[in-house]
């Protein structure tokens, strides 16, 4: 987890969300979440400030402006205004119970902190903290210094500044999870000497106190892909496209997601578009063509052809965009040319877990990199990070079973680390109960099983030719013997 109090990680946000039922309640915290508004702006708020129509909400004083609602604030707004008692106040948030008066600050503040707590946040969230937040990520987008400010109506230099910085932290956070701790053992003779027989483990303490599962997401954080990550970084500065390949499981996604995430600095911002799956092909120009020019359906014909789009695409790229296509052993033969237009256009992050023939042409075109299953220690630093808010009876024996089970694999230790957090307490039997197929290997013992088949029917052969019948019965018992060996072994797996 950030070390920085000034704006709440993912996880937070969504342990916050989730705390969250009053519809009055919901509203005003997706709005500081979605819209960055400020305390005093949201108190101001009217009842005829928000226009249904255009799902917009205008913000009124010193630093006026009109913002847009996505569909989550929509939503929230909407469902608290068809609740929202019958009063003759104009105020968009009011109390529920006695008389009604139009919120305060300090009452928005004390229910922000409220949830922060049901939600397990233990630091102090207020409404600055969470218009930080937004902030943050607002600075991460593919979007002008002049565009955020004008939608956080701020013009301090310092606030840009801090707001920058705290975007900065987001995307690329220090995760540092200390495993061993150097100290001075002060204990006495009797209790080292009582502390050599085994006895019955402590339950391991929560380390996170947040009401959800602990989820591993790359806009924050990744672990164990440094060298990975610093490879990627070498090859795009060289303007060149590189394709990841890796067994299913090993993170493919995670990385390119983690690598699909802008890059800001004072002077601008590397655009990077993440495209989860290459086909259709018009609906992933239409999505690069979305993400590079919000207003690229009026410098089309209507109804453009994949053709047009491409053109269109291939004539409006800008400086410093990189394209990142997950599974393109999805893309379809016919689309192959399409694809390489793109990539000869945009350095071009791609990831397949299975190298088909017939797309080998569309292979050429990149330097490739393996991704391997995470080492010991990376896998133990990715369960210590998923497992902080779980109460486990054996801490050790856990982490041996998830690493045994998972071989590595970080699909596998997270589905297996999502199924324990359904316990209250994860003790010796939800342990012993863990299992995940994506992490299991398999020994192929088919050419073995062939190879002795053969050879003991060619001693059978053998032995009926010399008239040695002891010899034949063994073979056949060793052959009865192999076929029941068969049918248990691919049962078993």
């Amino acid at each position: 987890m950030s070390n920085n109090n000034d704006y709440l990680t993912i996880n937070e946000i969504t342990a916050l969300q989730k705390a969250v039922f009053d519809s009055r309640d919901k509203a005003i915290i997706e709005l500081f979440l979605n819209t960055g508004i400020f305390l005093n702006e949201l108190v101001e708020l009217k009842t005829d400030t928000i226009n249904w129509e255009t799902k917009t909400i205008h913000i009124s004083g010193k630093r006026e402006r009109t913002l847009n609602l996505n569909h989550q604030v929509y939503a929230a707004l909407s469902n608290w205004t068809k609740q929202k008692p019958e009063t003759p106040l104009l105020n968009l948030f009011i109390t529920t119970k006695g008389k009604a008066n139009g919120l305060s600050a300090r009452s928005i503040d004390n229910l922000i902190r409220k949830y922060a707590a049901q939600a397990g946040i233990r630091r102090k969230v207020n409404a600055q903290i969470l218009r930080t937040t937004f902030a943050a990520r607002l600075f991460q987008q593919e979007i002008s210094t002049a565009e955020a400010t004008r939608i956080l109506g701020i013009s301090d230099p310092e606030s840009i500044k801090r707001y920058i910085e705290a975007s900065k932290r987001q995307a690329n956070p220090d995760l540092t999870i200390n495993t061993k701790l150097d100290h001075l053992d002060t204990r006495s003779k009797l209790t080292k000497f009582l502390n050599l027989f085994s006895r019955k483990p402590k339950p391991s303490k929560k380390t996170s106190t947040l009401n959800i599962p602990i989820t591993a997401n790359p806009e924050e954080m990744i672990i164990g892909r440094n060298r990975e990550i610093k490879e990627i970084t070498q090859i795009l500065k060289r303007n060149q496209s590189i394709l990841l390949i890796g067994e299913t499981g090993v993170g493919l996604t995670h990385i390119l997601k983690h690598i699909a995430q802008p890059r800001t600095t004072n002077e601008s911002t590397n655009q990077r578009i993440y495209i989860n799956n290459p086909t259709p092909t018009k609906q992933m120009l239409l999505e690069i063509c979305e993400k590079i020019d919000k207003d690229w359906k009026d410098k089309v014909p209507n109804r453009p052809s994949i053709k047009e789009l491409l053109n269109y695409v291939i004539n409006a790229k800008q400086p410093q965009t990189v394209l990142v296509i997950d599974q393109l052993e999805k893309v379809r033969v016919p689309d192959i040319d399409i694809v390489i237009s793109l990539i000869e256009t945009f350095p071009t992050v791609g990831a397949t877990h299975d190298q088909t023939a017939k797309l080998k042409k569309l292979w050429w075109k990149f330097q490739r990199l393996e991704i391997k299953p995470l080492d010991q220690n990376a896998a133990k630093s990715l369960i210590k990070y998923l497992t902080q808010n779980l109460t486990i009876s054996d801490y050790e024996l856990m982490e041996t079973k998830l690493l045994t089970f998972s071989n590595g694999l970080p699909l596998a230790i997270s589905d297996m680390v999502k199924s324990l957090s359904m316990e209250n307490v994860v003790n010796y039997k939800s342990i012993q109960n863990l299992y995940h197929e994506a992490g299991t290997k398999y020994r192929d013992w088919t050419p073995a099983i062939v190879a002795l088949w053969g050879i003991l029917v060619a001693f059978r052969f053998f032995a009926l030719g010399t008239h040695n019948f002891e010899n034949y019965i063994l073979a056949g018992f060793g052959t009865a013997v192999l076929v029941v060996a068969k049918f248990f072994l691919f049962r078993a797996r």
